[in-house]
């Protein structure tokens, strides 16, 4: 066996441990030193462009983060947490897809900047939801529970010296049937020379994540997973005689080997809190069972009556009750059709039901009917998920009620 040169066993013995650091530094301290970083930085402007500022890792940046979002299951009004925002480019860019956005980081630095990217730099549409930083004492969430619909956690855990109470907290401000995602890098990084210039110059933390002690910490705390998403790595290229052996079936060794390597070095991985849940902010999943009392009303115009409902939540997706521009509020309505043709003639009704229901929940109560015009009507009695669609167009029966309307 060879031994090692005196210069390789003292670059050895100078390599900075992450593991020690944590024992040495206080959570507060990393607070600290990661703001100062943020201080520090010669042209806050380049953070203000990134990722298009950064020419040699836009590509890649822009990559991950789609291959993230894309296995998230993400729906417009949704409320995503992003965690370790640093200058909340990621932020920016979901608020603009429809997304309310929560950055929360460290420091108040990189925030304050993050601040200045939505507010200096509009973007042409402004969509109809919200963003905001909150600070993070890097122990406690400034989130309510279950107030987070999704969790994104781009290149930021392996900063977080305290991870078991990280991830108490994720769990805690995570609704059930969420999911958190992360991208991350894997294998030794703590050795590699950038993350050691980092923790020498910053006393940053450049932590090695190991994914067996992650599983184990994720399943104490109540997630599910993990699940890898599959890549290649960077700058792999087919042949025009691979290409033709992927056409007929067959992976290239080449391949195999580039998705190996991407694996070993490189995460984009998720952890789900409970069974996967969509909501009705999606189309898929939604059905109901209707049932109304009675079938035939005599109306004057404008008189409110009340009608008996019994409805039950038979689908696989959870009934939203309030969200932000009412983006998949779930409401029993009803519409006014003629009574010959029974094409619609307008809008009529709306009720809101009192709290989500999830699926197998029902709901029984009386709900008020009205028509503001004399004549004689159908009641299209069916539940409607605002802005995303009518339960009768995804399968569910609805209700027709006769009415007569006298002046």
């Amino acid at each position: 066996m060879e031994s090692s040169s005196p210069d390789s066993t003292q670059a050895k013995q100078d390599l900075i441990d992450p593991k020690q650091l944590i024992e040495e530094l206080s959570v507060e301290e990393f607070n600290q030193f990661s703001d100062d970083y943020y201080k520090k930085l010669p042209s806050p402007e380049s953070q203000l462009g990134k990722p298009f500022s950064m020419e040699m890792h836009a590509p890649q940046l822009l990559i991950r983060l789609g291959l993230m979002l894309e296995s998230l299951r993400l729906a417009p009004g949704m409320k995503v947490l992003d965690f370790g925002a640093g200058t909340c480019w990621i932020s920016k860019a979901l608020w603009q897809m429809g997304y309310s956005v929560i950055a929360t980081d460290v420091s108040e630095e990189a925030l304050a900047l993050g601040r200045r990217l939505f507010e200096d730099y509009p973007i042409p549409n402004k969509p109809p939801c919200t963003w905001e930083t909150r600070l993070f004492d890097g122990k406690r969430l400034p989130v309510e529970d279950g107030e987070i619909d999704r969790i994104i956690c781009f290149d930021a855990f392996h900063h977080v010296p305290n991870q078991e109470i990280a991830i108490k907290e994720f769990c805690r401000v995570l609704r059930n049937g969420g999911t958190i995602a992360f991208n991350e890098p894997l294998g030794p990084h703590s050795a590699t020379p950038e993350s050691q210039s980092e923790m020498r110059e910053f006393s940053v933390l450049e932590n090695d994540l190991d994914m067996e002690a992650l599983k184990t910490l994720f399943h104490a705390a109540g997630f599910d997973g993990p699940t890898f998403k599959v890549a290649a790595s960077p700058g792999y290229m087919l042949n025009h005689d691979e290409w033709l052996q992927c056409k007929a079936g067959e992976a290239p060794p080449s391949m195999t080997k580039a998705i190996m390597q991407f694996q070993q070095n490189n995460g984009i991985f998720y952890f789900q809190k409970g069974a996967i849940l969509n909501d009705s902010r999606q189309s898929e999943g939604l059905k109901h069972d209707l049932q109304c009392e009675p079938k035939r009303l005599e109306l004057k115009v404008g008189e409110i009556r009340d009608i008996h409902i019994d409805v039950g939540n038979i689908g696989e997706s959870r009934w939203l009750n309030e969200n932000e521009a009412t983006f998949g509020i779930i409401n029993v309505a009803s519409r006014l059709l003629d009574f010959e043709s029974r094409e619609l003639l307008k809008d009529n009704t709306r009720f809101r039901f009192p709290t989500e229901m999830e699926p197998g929940d029902r709901f029984e109560g009386d709900i008020p009917i009205f028509v503001d015009r004399p004549g004689r009507y159908w009641l299209k009695l069916d539940l409607v998920a605002e802005l995303v669609c009518w339960f009768e167009s995804v399968g569910s029966e609805p209700i027709l009620i006769e009415v007569n309307v006298t002046p």
